[in-house]
C-alpha cells in the first residue's frame, strides 16, 4: 500500500519535472518469474525513480552502502525497499556485508519479488555505457541457480536530454528479458554468457547521445501557453531558489537531478498547502481553494511550455561522491 502510494506520488511529480517522458516496449517486461532488473545508470537515484514508476511490480533496490551508515537513515532506506551494496573503499568488511545483502536478495527472489541492480556500478552523468562490474550480478545469478530459482534478467535503457537542465526529456525502453535457465551448462549457470548477452543488448538499444525533445504540438499547447506566464510570475522564484541552492551544493557531481527533484517533491506540496491555508484564513475558504488549484495548475503550465535544453557537454564525467569546494579547483 505504502509503496503504491509513494510510486503514484513520484509519478505525479515527474509530470512537472519531465514534461517529455517517453516509454517504449514496456509490454516486454512481463515479470512472469522472479526477476533481476538491470539498466544503464547515467543519473544516480533519478534512474531508480524512473524505473520504479514504470515497472508494473514492486522493486527491491541495491543502493550504495555508504549512505546506510547512519542508523536512522538505514531504517528509512530499508523501509523504502533499499538494500546496501558496498564497494571496497566503503567498509573494511564489505565482502561479508555484501554476502548478507545477496542472501537477503535470494530470499526476496524466492518469494517471487524482483531486484533492481545497476551493473555499471556507478553513475557518471555520461551517455555511453560504462564497463559492467560483474560481481554483483554474477553473485545473484549463481546463488539463484543454487537456490533453484529460475530468474529472468530484465534489461531497460534510460536516456536523457540533459543532466543539468530542467525541465527535461527522458525516455525509458524495456528490452526482451534474458532467461538465465537458457545459460545452464555443466550443472551451473554461465553468468558470463548472461552478462555478455546483456551488454550487447544494452549497447544495441542505447543511442549514446542526448535525446532530442519532441516538437511541441502548437494546437494542444495553446491552453497551457495562456497559463504559463501566471506560473512564471507567481512561482518561478520558488523553483529558482531551490535550483540555485542545489546546483551550488552538487556542482561537479552526479546528484543535481536526484536532489532537486526530491526537494521539490517534498517542499512544493507544503508550499501550496501553506499558501492555500493562509489565503483561506485571511480572505475566505473559496479563495483558499482557488489558490490550492491555481498554483499547481499554473506551475505545470510553466514547466510544460518552458523550452527543454539539450546537453552539449557529453564527455565530461561528474564525480560519484560529494566534492568539497576546495577539491573542485
Amino acid at each position: 500500500m505504502f509503496y503504491s502510494l509513494l510510486r503514484q506520488f513520484v509519478r505525479l511529480g515527474l509530470r512537472w519535472y519531465v514534461p517529455d517522458l517517453r516509454t517504449a516496449e514496456l509490454q516486454l517486461a512481463a515479470f512472469t518469474a522472479p526477476t533481476i532488473v538491470v539498466s544503464n545508470h547515467p543519473n544516480s537515484l533519478f534512474d531508480a525513480l524512473v524505473l520504479a514508476v514504470h515497472a508494473p511490480v514492486e522493486l527491491r533496490y541495491l543502493a550504495r552502502g555508504d549512505i546506510f551508515k547512519a542508523p536512522l537513515v538505514s531504517i528509512v532506506l530499508r523501509s523504502l525497499f533499499m538494500l546496501p551494496i558496498y564497494k571496497r573503499g566503503d567498509d573494511e568488511e564489505y565482502a561479508v556485508k555484501n554476502d548478507f545483502t545477496y542472501d537477503e536478495c535470494i530470499r526476496e527472489l524466492k518469494e517471487g519479488k524482483h531486484i533492481l541492480i545497476f551493473p555499471e556500478g556507478r553513475s557518471l552523468n555520461l551517455w555511453t555505457l560504462q564497463p559492467l562490474m560483474n560481481g554483483g550480478l554474477t553473485s545473484l545469478l549463481e546463488r539463484s541457480y543454487k537456490a533453484d530459482i529460475p530468474v529472468q534478467v530484465q534489461p531497460y535503457t534510460i536516456d536523457y536530454s540533459s543532466f543539468r537542465f530542467v525541465p527535461k526529456a527522458v525516455s525509458l525502453r524495456a528490452l526482451p528479458p534474458i532467461d538465465s535457465t537458457d545459460h545452464i551448462e555443466a550443472g551451473q549457470v554461465d553468468a558470463a554468457a548472461v552478462i555478455r548477452e546483456l551488454r550487447q543488448a544494452l549497447k544495441r538499444a542505447m543511442s549514446e547521445r542526448p535525446m532530442v525533445p519532441q516538437p511541441s504540438n502548437e494546437k494542444g499547447q495553446q491552453f497551457w501557453q495562456l497559463l504559463a506566464p501566471l506560473g512564471r510570475y507567481s512561482q518561478r522564484w520558488f523553483y529558482r531558489m531551490w535550483r540555485d541552492y542545489i546546483r551550488k551544493k552538487t556542482e561537479g557531481t552526479i546528484f543535481f537531478d536526484s536532489l532537486l527533484f526530491s526537494v521539490l517533491l517534498l517542499t512544493y506540496p507544503l508550499f501550496v498547502l501553506l499558501c492555500s491555508v493562509l489565503v483561506a484564513q485571511l480572505l475566505g475558504w473559496w479563495l483558499g481553494l482557488f489558490v490550492f488549484l491555481f498554483l499547481p495548475l499554473t506551475s505545470y503550465a510553466m514547466a510544460k511550455c518552458h523550452p527543454i535544453k539539450v546537453e552539449t557537454d557529453i564527455t565530461t564525467a561528474k564525480a560519484n561522491a560529494f566534492v568539497k569546494p576546495k577539491d573542485r579547483e
